[in-house]
Formats: C-alpha cells, structure tokens, sequence
C-alpha cells in the first residue's frame, strides 16, 4: 500500500471523533501538499551532480588576505573558466586566485591551471605555464585575441589587469603592457568579443568602485563590529571598451564607443543581439545602481538603453544589488530573457523580451522570485543539464557578511547553490536541494559549465571564497546521467569571422523544435564557461537542421546531422568534422 495513502487513512481514525470543517480543509490540505510534492518530486529529471574535486585532484584553496579588517576587495572575489589551453580537445581549469595583503607576513597566493589529462584527473601547471604571478584577482575572460589559433586569458584584477598571450606551447607571456590593456581600476567581469565585425576580438571590462586601503570607510550592521561595505559608500568606476588593432594591441575607445560611465558599479556582463540585428549587445550588471544594456549601432558606438527597454531596475522601479548576469532563449521560440543575480530579500531578476520592444519582470512568474529571496547570488548561468531541449538555470550564493545570520532572520553567511528546471510553460521549478551535492551551503562566487569528461552532459565548476576558515575549496561537480537524453556539441572556427567564432548564432531544428544559442564570453560573475554549444535533443533521434550565422554574415548549414556528437564548423567549409560522444541509451 502507498504510505502516503496509510498515512492519511490512519490520521483519519485517529481523529474520527472530530468533525469540524476546519480540521478536513487542514488534512485535506496537507494531503493534497505532500501528494503532489510526491509526484512532482517523481518527475524531475532522473540527473544528479557528483563532487569529484579531490579525485580529480584538485586541491586549490581561495586565499584573500582577510585578517580582522574587512576590506571590501576580501568578501567580493573571485571566479573560474573552462577552457582548452593547449588545444587537446579537452577542458582544462582556470581558478582565479586574490592574495594575502602585501603588508602581511603571509605567503603569496597565485591563480591554479589545471591540465585536463583526458582520465577525470587535472595536473597542476601553473608554474609550468608561467602564471604563478602573485595577483589580487577578481575574475577572468579566456579566447583567441590574435586569432593564431590558441586560447588566450585576460585576467581582471583589484589593481593592474593582466593580459596572458598563449604560445602554443603549453606557456603564456604576460603581454598587458605592450597590448596597452593593464586597466589599473577595480575589475570584475570581462568578456571578448567583436563589436565592429572585423574579425579581431575586441575586449570589454567591467569595472567596480574606487577603493584603497587607505581609503576603506569604516561601516557596521550592529553599531559596534566592523562589518563589509555596500558599494553605495563609494564612487564608482567606468567599464572599458577596448579595440583591438589587430596587430597584438588595444585602443581603449571608452568614451568614443559611448561606452564611458562611472555610476555603473558594474559586477557581470552578457553578450545578446537584442534586436536580432546580428550587431553584438551588452547586458551589464550593476550593484546598487541601474543596470546597462548598451545596443551595438554598427557604426563603432553604443546607446545605453536599459530604461528604455525596461531592464533597468525592478518591477517598482528601484535599482537592486546585481552581481552576475547572463541571457538566452529558454522557451525555444526566439524570446531572450536575461536573468541578474542580486543581493538578499531582492529575489534573483528574471527580465524577458518576446516580440514585444520592452523587457518585463517575470521574475515572479517564472517562480524563481520568492525562492531566491533570501539568498545572495553571485554567479549564475543558462544551460540544459538534463538535455531536454530546454534552458534551466544555475545559480550560486553566498552572503558577503559573515556574521549576517546574527543580524537578520532568514539569512545566513553560507548558501546553497540553486538549480532551477525549465518546466517549459515559461516557469522554473528548484531540484537542487534533491541533489545531495547541491544541498550543502558555501560561500560561492563564480560559476561555469563545461562537458570536461567528454561525455555530451554538462559539469560544474564553482569557486567559493576563502573568507571564512573552513570555506574556499572549489567545487568540480560531475553530471551524471544528463546524457541518457540526446544530445549535438557544436564548436565554431572562424575563418573571416574571429578564430573562436564568437558572436555566431547558431541554430538547431529536430522534431519541430527550433534551437538557438550565441557562442559567447563573459555571463556568470567573474568567470567563463567552455565556448563549445551544447544543444539537448531529449528522445529526439533525428537533426533536422544546422544552420550558423556567422559574424561575417556567412551561413553556414547541414542537414541530417548525427546526434550524440562534436561537429566542429568552419566557416566557409562545406563539410563539417564529426566525433561521435557517449550517450547512454
């Protein structure tokens, strides 16, 4: 017998005796609650995440010098990527790392690369590669600036940025000065990209607040401690556009892009075409102030238009504490919805656009708001981790105020990550307290996915901070079983267009559903997931269609593509490269 159905039966003898109405309307009530909890729970997806950090061996530690002062730079840093340093065909891992204060006895920290050797094992190469440098690092964006066929790393710092040229072999040159590139501001997020279609991936940085050690404000949440500021205390900072000359250097075209701002407070940004007009956008997050999102004109400039399309502020029309950021089409019908991570009690914000000229605040109906009231979220991210065709949403948290739970109800320091799946009716439902390596609280910063073990699904890398003892261990979370469902990975190479391809629309039709994904940098907060697309099918056994628009105005399309496999594209190619993956059927 079902024990739900026991359960209730026996609650009813036991009370048999009382009739009132109100006591039937409460059981009737609590049956009904954990009856469909039952069934809703029996429909998730049959996907889980494993935490394979230390077998896979690494041992990386978050360190930020923290030591009783609470400097703002400490609670705010820092991010990751996956990425293919060395061109193997498989993700390696890059862990941003901030440092011990200078004036502190303390042993100098670096950032980690960690070498993919293809067996579910890392190698740590950071000496090795040359990036053992002593940095304060807040977050990274990774692509082929020079288009000479390796991935490259801009690195975004408290202090002067770093641009890391690959060599091709296995190593990197610090090439900031002579790339004309060494941002000396508070930067956070950064992405590559192509705003003018010349086929050099420019660079876009965000940047924060003015903030020195010699100028930290004292501010407290119980009139006595020392506790971490909000950025309305400070001034803020410019983002920065830079274009790339082609020849291994930058201009830095801020102002004359129209780019130049310092209210901003920018801690994410997004690449999107939010008129479809194949010129690339720019979706920012801002902490305490409006978010940006600039439309590309074509011409070499930008128009701040976040007001006018309603992305803003919230629905009351007040700013909110936005932290990460990212967009995409979930409902598979061409609509674009941009979700921003915010601080506690502001809910997570969940913008869409669908034919209409104004985005709206569905956060509250894609019911992803009042479960994400109480958390603090940084990083966040679309990807289809059960590979049913359809977008979910991941999102890590942590509070910046280690003592917060003393101070308010309902909040606390540590915090789950969230994983809300797309239910396909425009609305979310959370499973990430069903997923034992989810349900545990951290300290998150930055996010990324990335199919590191070869195997179609989509893994989870998250860097947590080394505020509080105990905490700053990364997280590299296995998905096991998204690939029972079918799947297709696509990688671009441009040829006219940048070598990664970035800035591609790419668009896949199978079983009468339509498909489409920008290959991009940047999204999440101060991190960057692998650049390869990774479009689910479900049951589906048959690609209608691969179509590609390339950021030269190339297409590129095929038909009757072999699902449960890599093709890799190069514009101007007729043929394509396939690899056939694992699935399990």
């Amino acid at each position: 017998m079902n024990p739900s159905f026991f359960s209730f039966h026996l609650i009813l003898l036991i009370f048999s005796s009382v009739k009132t109405h109100k006591l039937v309307v409460v059981l009737f009530s609590c049956f009904l609650y954990f009856g469909l909890w039952r069934v809703a729970t029996a429909d998730f997806p049959d996907v889980t995440f494993t935490d394979v950090t230390l077998e896979a061996g690494i041992t990386f530690k978050h360190v930020t010098g923290a030591f009783g002062k609470k400097y703002m730079p400490e609670t705010m840093c820092s991010g990751c990527a996956f990425l293919d340093y060395d061109g193997d065909g498989h993700l390696d891992i890059l862990l941003i790392n901030a440092n011990n204060w200078p004036w502190l006895e303390r042993e100098s920290a670096t950032m980690a690369l960690y070498r993919n050797l293809g067996d579910g094992t890392f190698e740590d190469v950071t000496q090795k590669a040359g990036l053992n440098h002593p940095i304060y690092g807040m977050g990274c964006t990774a692509a082929d600036y020079d288009n000479d066929g390796d991935t490259d790393i801009y690195i975004t710092n408290l202090y002067k940025n770093r641009l890391y040229k690959n060599n091709g072999d296995g190593t990197f040159t610090d090439v900031t000065d002579f790339a004309k590139v060494g941002d000396e501001s508070w930067s956070s997020s950064a992405a590559f990209f192509d705003y003018d279609k010349d086929g050099a991936l420019d660079l876009f940085v965000c940047n924060y607040v003015e903030w020195t050690p010699e100028t930290d404000i004292w501010c407290t949440v119980d009139g006595k401690t020392k506790a971490y500021c909000t950025p309305s205390l400070y001034t803020g900072q410019s983002c920065r556009l830079y274009h790339n000359k082609g020849n291994g250097t930058f201009e830095d075209v801020t102002e004359k892009a129209g780019i130049y701002n310092p209210i901003g407070k920018s801690l994410g940004v997004a690449l999107l075409d939010v008129d479809s007009d194949g010129w690339i956008d720019l979706a920012v997050a801002n902490d305490t102030e409006p978010n940006y999102l600039y439309r590309n004109n074509g011409d070499g400039t930008f128009s701040e238009e976040a007001m006018l399309l309603g992305m803003a502020f919230d629905e009351n029309g007040k700013p909110r504490g936005g932290m990460g950021i990212d967009a995409a089409d979930y409902l598979n019908n061409g609509g674009l919805a941009v979700s921003v991570g915010n601080f506690s009690n502001e809910m997570i914000g969940f913008f869409y656009l669908s034919g209409d000229d104004f985005f709206t605040d569905n956060t509250v109906q894609a019911k992803i708001g009042h479960q994400s009231l109480f958390y603090l979220t940084f990083g966040l991210f679309f990807f289809d981790y059960e590979l049913d065709g359809y977008l979910d949403l991941f999102f890590v948290n942590g509070h910046i105020e280690t003592e917060v739970g003393d101070i308010q109800q309902n909040i606390t320091y540590e915090q789950r990550p969230l994983l809300f799946w797309n239910r396909r009716d425009g609305s979310f439902v959370e499973v990430g307290e069903h997923i034992a390596a989810l349900n545990r609280p951290t300290v998150s910063r930055g996010t990324a996915y990335g199919d590191y073990d070869s195997d179609g699904d989509l893994d989870i890398l998250i860097s947590n901070n080394g505020v509080k003892p105990g905490f700053g261990r990364t997280w590299l979370l296995r998905n096991d079983g998204g690939n029972k469902n079918h799947f297709l990975r696509v990688k671009t190479v441009g040829v006219q267009s940048n070598r990664d391809g970035i800035g591609a629309k790419v668009i896949v039709t199978a079983g009468g559903i339509t498909r489409t994904q920008l290959v991009h940098t940047g999204s999440s907060y101060c991190s960057q997931s692998e650049l390869t697309l990774t479009f689910g099918l479900g049951k589906i056994e048959k690609i209608d269609s691969v179509k590609i628009i390339w950021p030269s105005g190339w297409i590129s399309q095929f038909s009757n593509v072999e699902p449960n496999s890599l093709i890799t594209v190069v514009e101007g190619k007729k043929e394509y490269i396939s690899t056939k993956m694992a699935s399990i059927e």
